[in-house]
């Protein structure tokens, strides 16, 4: 029988539908073409402008993370010359979303709008233009998310900076433009509706009830169907009313409202999770596309802040009518059975990953 879910935080609508059940092997035949054309992939494509030896294809690097004698150097390129040898290298997307140019013009509903301020930014993670997320070491996870911090940080001293988005997207139908493994980050002036939904959800409950609305969350999920794997410190599940087949969400078991203030023990932590998750989610469903997204608090003072977390949304089953026309979505994969999945790929990688250490 199928069930209407709604959501933990806000008014969206799930239809959970068994009957139009896609079982994982569906995904994996789908997807088996694709996965052979990444391991197929050299470890350098000349005409990739990720790819380390095209440099000068992208704009100057603001950051650039060397290794040199068991050390992580800090670099920056300059407008003549780019370094070389780099681990991560960050700089602003040559064709921005945003822009520090836009006309400051703006207009009242009904015809409402205002100036799209703000920086675009990517993230190249790795120099291995072969690479999968899901390959990535766990050490090299550490140092993306170190400098993730050093930016997010960077762009919040902004005055034009209200809300740092960091997302990915992995893989054509997820609407990446290069395969070869990146982030990005986009600042807006303000708020995003979905955050902003999230953070007043969090407020009300803590003015009702004195408790995050998302930790309740956390406690209801930490031993349920839906958990997928946990570390010390996070907690991976499949989301009670997901819009996507095999959605997951990644939160700190603890309550935290900064991703900037997560400690350097806990970035370990953080790293192992994202190894063993996107590990998982590649074995499980053949390398599938993706988009992940971090659900942050801003910076800025006088703002609701959220329980922040990071959220995956595979790309495996389109979005038609009801979902495009009425925000009503249909997921033919029950999160309990998603679960079950996943966390049976993640124990494996887990087992693989302290095997390795």
């Amino acid at each position: 029988m199928p069930e209407l879910r709604q959501d933990y935080f806000t008014n969206r609508l799930v239809l959970v539908s068994r009957e139009r059940l896609a079982r994982p092997s569906e995904f994996t035949k789908q997807n088996s073409s694709l996965k052979e054309a990444n391991h197929a992939r050299p470890k350098r494509d000349e005409n990739c402008p990720f790819c380390p030896g095209n440099e000068d294809k992208t704009p100057p690097a603001e950051l650039v993370l060397v290794s040199k004698n068991n050390t992580l150097l800090k670099l920056a390129d300059s407008d003549n010359e780019r370094v070389t040898d780099w681990t991560v290298r960050y700089f602003p997307n040559k064709y921005p979303a945003v822009s520090l140019d836009s006309e400051p013009k703006y207009t009242d509903p009904p015809l409402q709008s205002e100036p799209a301020f703000g920086y675009h930014h990517v993230l190249i993670v790795t120099p291995d233009h072969s690479a999968t997320f899901g390959t990535i070491p766990v050490e090299q996870w550490v140092d993306i998310l170190a400098i993730l911090q050093d930016r997010v940080r960077w762009l919040y001293s902004k005055k034009t900076v209200g809300y740092v988005s960091v997302f990915i997207n992995s893989g054509n139908e997820a609407g990446a433009s290069f395969s070869h493994p990146h982030l990005q980050t986009l600042t807006l002036t303000r708020l995003p509706p979905l955050i902003e939904e999230e953070a007043r959800s969090m407020h009300n409950s803590m003015a009702e009830l004195s408790m995050c609305s998302m930790c309740r969350v956390l406690s209801l999920e930490t031993n349920s169907e839906r958990k997928i794997i946990s570390t010390e410190s996070f907690l991976a599940f499949a989301p009670w009313a997901p819009t996507h087949a095999y959605e997951f969400w990644i939160f700190p078991k603890k309550h935290e409202t900064s991703f900037l203030k997560v400690g350097q023990k806990e970035i370990q932590d953080l790293a192992v999770m994202l190894r063993v998750m996107m590990g998982a989610l590649s074995s499980a469903l053949s390398d599938p596309p993706f988009n992940l997204s971090f659900h942050i608090s801003s910076e800025k003072k006088m703002t609701k802040q959220i329980h922040w977390h990071i959220e995956v949304y595979p790309q495996i089953v389109k979005w038609a009518g009801l979902e495009r026309g009425n925000g009503v979505y249909i997921n033919p994969v029950p999160p309990e059975e998603a679960a079950q999945i996943l966390g049976a790929a993640a124990r494996k990688q887990m087992a693989q990953i302290i095997g390795i250490t």
